[in-house]
């Protein structure tokens, strides 16, 4: 069961965000919000996050000046840098604390979630960041690590005022 609908949730949770659209648009990687990376000004973490992929600093460059649903796209057919795997999380997780840092109004907008259990709730089969909910997918295991990062974050905002 997708864990953006399970009735497995801590006790402070009093609702479920399970789509970063409409009001929440803020929540996704795709909304306008410039970053970052290794000297390079990204303008969404969709787009620095997809020129992590490759070390090629000439194709980052491209990352720079272009939507982030292009973004996604040219980052399907970068050469992966060896070490990908390992640490792809810890670069997705270093984007969302920029994006969300603390005494901005994105934070202020993220720490208004509280409460909220968040889940990228998604039909594009993306169950280690998010949790898809097309049948193909109802029984594999859905790690969420956007929802679980952004949570995280919103605790560490939380514990600073």
């Amino acid at each position: 069961m997708s864990e953006c609908t399970s009735g497995e949730r801590k006790d402070t949770v009093s609702s479920i965000i399970n789509r970063f659209d409409g009001p929440y648009a803020f929540l996704s990687n795709f909304s306008a919000s410039p970053v970052v990376m290794e000297g390079m000004t990204y303008p969404t973490v969709e787009n620095a996050f997809q020129a992590a992929k490759t070390l090629n600093k000439e194709l980052r460059v491209q990352f720079t000046r272009c939507s982030p649903n292009y973004a996604k796209r040219l980052g399907r057919r970068v050469d992966l840098r060896p070490d990908w795997e390992d640490v792809k999380d810890s670069v997705m997780f270093s984007l969302l604390e920029q994006k969300f840092a603390f005494g901005t109004p994105l934070a202020n907008a993220l720490i208004r979630t509280q409460g909220a259990y968040l889940c990228e709730g998604n039909t594009w089969h993306d169950n280690h960041f998010g949790a898809c909910t097309c049948d193909r997918c109802l029984y594999v295991e859905h790690h969420n690590v956007l929802g679980m990062s952004l949570m995280r974050i919103r605790e560490n905002l939380l514990q600073s005022l």
